[in-house]
């Protein structure tokens, strides 16, 4: 029976090696290492020609920007600064010197703005355009998705469904380095593949449950745009404890609060419930 993406990801964690120096491996938006007494964030990210673009509705210098952005996103979504960028392209005839100049700028436009600097890569003939980036960056406090607790609040930073999935974007770098410096975060995820599957990810790391607020959720549109992917908001949950909650609600979107309920995963539609579909994008 062939795997889904989730599935893939659960088998992987069991068969690859683990020491000292490795604090978190596969399983989270980074892994994280720890040498001689620093933290290290190491991520990678594929962008794929008819899977994630398609180059009749997208310029050569926005490919570069989303690749190098979607990989930064990982980062900041673990508390982080990125430091160095590898990009790895997989270029197919029909793509012009030109359009490839164009794609390389765009990454490093990015790069740049994020502080980081790329500093190598690989290139091969292929069927279909793709970049593999790999992103290296430090963080003086690892965030990761399994450490939500029961009774934590949930917030995301932005509404979800606003981003095009054509347009650059810069990742939420200075929120997330703003909401670890100021205030008792457990958990973070960006959002990627849909805020109901990304939130399910916090939820399955830290075998809790969630309410959501149906009407606090901060969509575009509709309710549908929590399952659409590609709005690189930041999930983040918030100690119960934490004394300067009233300042966060103002600045950020409060969506609910983490359960002791495992997997236990609803809204709270003015005191009714009704259960989150865990659905969002699958490469498989």
């Amino acid at each position: 029976m062939r795997f889904n993406e989730l599935e893939w990801i659960e088998y992987l964690r069991g068969k690859t090696g683990k020491s000292k120096s490795i604090f978190f491996g596969i399983g989270d938006d980074c892994a994280v290492i720890r040498q001689r007494g620093e933290w290290y964030l190491v991520t990678s990210d594929l962008f794929i020609e008819d899977v994630h673009f398609k180059l009749e509705e997208i310029s050569f210098l926005n490919i570069g920007k989303r690749a190098a952005a979607r990989a930064i996103s990982d980062i900041a979504a673990c508390g982080g600064i990125p430091r160095f960028v590898v990009v790895s392209a997989g270029i197919p005839r029909y793509v012009t010197a030109k359009g490839m100049k164009q794609v390389m700028r765009g990454i490093a436009e990015t790069t740049r703005l994020c502080g980081a600097s790329v500093i190598g890569g690989d290139t091969a003939g292929t069927e279909k355009l793709f970049l593999d980036v790999w992103v290296v960056g430090k963080t003086k406090k690892p965030v990761l998705r399994s450490r939500a607790k029961a009774g934590d609040y949930i917030f995301v930073t932005g509404k979800i469904g606003r981003l095009s999935f054509n347009k650059p974007f810069m990742p939420k770098l200075k929120e997330a380095l703003y909401l670890v410096k100021n205030f008792k975060v457990n958990a973070m995820i960006d959002i990627s593949d849909g805020f109901a599957i990304d939130l399910y990810r916090i939820l399955q790391a830290s075998s809790k449950g969630a309410v959501l607020y149906k009407d606090k959720v901060p969509v575009a549109d509709s309710l549908k745009d929590i399952y659409r992917g590609e709005d690189y908001e930041l999930i983040f949950t918030v100690d119960k404890s934490e004394p300067k909650i009233e300042m966060l609600k103002k600045k950020f979107y409060w969506v609910g609060y983490i359960t002791q309920e495992r997997r236990g995963y609803y809204f709270d539609n003015r005191g009714k419930k009704e259960q989150v579909k865990v659905r969002g994008f699958l490469h498989f």
